[in-house]
């Protein structure tokens, strides 16, 4: 199980080509794409826009599953270093609120293609080195020593995310995009460098975490149910639905049978009425 964070679709859309991710249809706000246990979710810009958006996603879950899922937080920044390529990816093992000062350590990451860590400034707005430029916030060479990549988001996610998930879950990668020039990265670069990214790290986010026991749910009882119902037209809603009460029925059941419907009964399933009552009768026995 894994939840990957991302502030805008350009970071998102090379992550969720390679998943082939669907969205989820839910009420909230914010973008959200399923792929069975993986989700991405995108936030808009800002570290309250994406701690809303954590908010937001971790109630659409269970505690046990929260407990078991991978979260991470990947995204651009800008680099104080001009000898840093771009396109340059780093893990995060410190992160800096610009504004509350406040620190937050994400546990390091033992095992990956990358290997290289540094530090993370959050800001509330574009960071510059240059002078008058409007949108950005600029910043002398000073008020500059000591840091090596800024951003907009981190500190919010993070913060956000220790509410709901085990510390060790958490993790945040972030790409050299610029050198605080005071211009915006276009879009297409973004995407070309996520996807250079992605195809090292893809497998990385999508392994359980290594100290999680295997999950029947996802690995035995869930592809059944994917079998049995791939005729019948269940809405995302109805199959996110169904999926928490088997979920529910293993957690309370670990060694019994899975129980499906008959497999005669999806032939009189002729109106939505007959398929909510289907469903709810289905979900009523695994909640025995």
């Amino acid at each position: 199980m894994s939840a990957l964070f991302f502030a805008v679709l350009s970071e998102a859309k090379p992550w969720l080509e390679r998943l082939q991710a669907k969205p989820l249809s839910y009420t909230g706000k914010f973008r959200i794409f399923q792929k069975n246990s993986h989700y991405i979710i995108i936030s808009g810009t800002g570290k309250l826009s994406m701690a809303l958006a954590v908010s937001e996603f971790a109630h659409l879950i269970s505690k046990s599953e929260r407990n078991q899922m991978k979260v991470w937080n990947l995204g651009i920044a800008g680099a104080t270093n001009p000898e840093l390529s771009l396109g340059d990816f780093f893990w995060i093992h410190k992160i800096t609120d610009w504004g509350s000062k406040r620190d937050h350590y994400p546990d390091r990451i033992l095992k990956s293609e990358f290997i290289k860590e540094t530090t993370l400034t959050t800001f509330d707005r574009p960071i510059t080195k240059e002078k008058n430029l409007d949108r950005f916030q600029s910043l002398t060479k000073e008020e500059l020593n000591g840091i090596h990549l800024v951003d907009m988001e981190g500190s919010g996610f993070f913060e956000a995310a220790s509410l709901y998930f085990p510390l060790e879950n958490i993790t945040l990668g972030k790409i050299v995009s610029d050198h605080l020039e005071g211009k915006f990265c276009q879009s297409e670069d973004v995407e070309v460098m996520m996807s250079k990214v992605s195809e090292n790290l893809f497998e990385e986010w999508t392994s359980p975490l290594p100290w999680i026991q295997s999950d029947e749910v996802e690995t035995t009882d869930w592809p059944n149910v994917e079998t049995f119902i791939q005729n019948i037209r269940l809405t995302e809603t109805m199959k996110h639905d169904l999926k928490k009460s088997v979920r529910f029925f293993r957690l309370r059941n670990p060694n019994k049978p899975l129980p499906l419907p008959e497999e005669n009964a999806k032939a009189n399933l002729k109106s939505k009425t007959d398929l909510k009552n289907y469903l709810d009768e289905w979900r009523a026995a695994l909640h025995v």
